[in-house]
């Protein structure tokens, strides 16, 4: 069974199964042809079970954010599925749905974007941005329309006196809000939080990480949490997917992910987590990858994360392709090696440091 299906309990809210996006590449000139493509999204199988947060992480160019568009339907996949379970024994597929299908589904799967500078528009009052998913959808309008735009600002933290005014009088934090008012004014049961705390300040990222947790008790929202900063995964899912050139290579409960990695590209990622004790700073030691990131175009042969790894078998792992399997319950990776390495998590990194 592929990590993507269930088990009869676990019905899972969002499926993923063998999702591919490419992107072609064309030649210079009126009457290019296309030369090849980059595959931006390779094969991916993944769930998300109602009510959880499931963190998505890797380095930046791995896939993240264009699965999360995949999801949404901001981008149509190149092949596999996206299934929705929109109501208990209705399931729906939002690669293949219609347009206003597509429409309706996205009033349930709501994305809160990174940069809240650029995410709102400059010209627009605050009612104008929360509101514009209701006014476009012709969901409610006039004093109703306000009414709701009240009401989900003083969800966020802010006051409905805001309304009249322009983005460029709040900060990065109260933009945030903002940001987040204008995804749940639809009350979604699906949210991708696309980076959505990388761009503030430490302490206001804390205060928005706090918000994002009541509101999915308050509203019993799903998340789907794409993030490069595993500090922040690691206080807020519940399960984390790593994902390198276009695939997930991990996946497992956030605890025991931390604890003990079974793929090499994930206990990179955690040897770089910041401690904030002293006493543990560098008891691990970084491991510093290659810079020289695969060309998503062109794939190594074999193991996706061969040409980095400090562990690969240069017969084996530059030929055999991997897969993801489970390799204990509910833990998932594709190195060959998973059950015969030993690799440093951030637990084990503590323990060092303690003893």
């Amino acid at each position: 069974m592929s990590e993507a299906e269930s088990t009869p309990d676990e019905e899972p809210l969002i499926r993923v199964s063998g999702l591919h996006m490419d992107y072609p590449i064309r030649g210079r000139g009126l009457f290019s042809r296309t030369t090849g493509a980059v595959h931006a999204v390779n094969g991916v199988d993944l769930s998300v079970r109602p009510g959880e947060v499931l963190g998505l992480v890797g380095e930046s160019g791995c896939g993240k954010s264009t699965l999360g568009r995949c999801i949404v339907g901001d981008e149509r996949a190149t092949a596999g599925h996206v299934y929705y379970q929109e109501s208990p024994g209705h399931v729906a597929d939002l690669v293949t749905a219609g347009k206003e299908d597509l429409r309706r589904y996205q009033r349930d799967i709501r994305v809160i974007f990174q940069d809240p500078f650029s995410s709102l528009n400059p010209r627009m009052t605050v009612a104008q941005i929360v509101g514009d998913p209701l006014a476009s959808r012709h969901l409610a309008r006039g004093s109703e329309l306000e009414d709701r735009v009240a009401e989900a600002l003083r969800r966020v933290g802010l006051s409905p006196t805001y309304m009249r005014r322009f983005p460029h009088a709040f900060s990065g934090g109260e933009r945030q809000r903002i940001n987040i008012a204008r995804a749940l004014i639809l009350n979604p049961r699906f949210v991708i939080a696309d980076e959505a705390v990388s761009a503030l300040d430490v302490s206001v990222r804390a205060q928005i990480i706090n918000l994002l947790r009541d509101l999915q008790e308050e509203l019993s929202l799903t998340y789907l949490f794409i993030s490069h900063d595993l500090s922040v995964v690691e206080s807020i899912c519940d399960r984390v997917a790593v994902m390198y050139l276009g695939k997930i290579v991990e996946l497992a409960d956030t605890e025991e992910i931390y604890a003990e990695p079974k793929h090499p590209y994930t206990e990179a990622l955690l040897s770089a987590v910041p401690r904030p004790d002293p006493r543990l700073r560098g008891a691990g030691g970084r491991i510093r990858l290659s810079d020289e990131f695969p060309d998503p175009s062109d794939p190594p042969a074999g193991c996706f994360f061969h040409t980095r790894c400090p562990y690969a078998d240069p017969e084996r792992c530059s030929a055999d392709p991997t897969v993801l399997r489970e390799l204990t319950p509910k833990h998932w990776s594709d190195c060959h090696y998973s059950e015969t390495l030993t690799l440093a998590g951030v637990g084990a990194e503590q323990e060092v440091a303690a003893s």
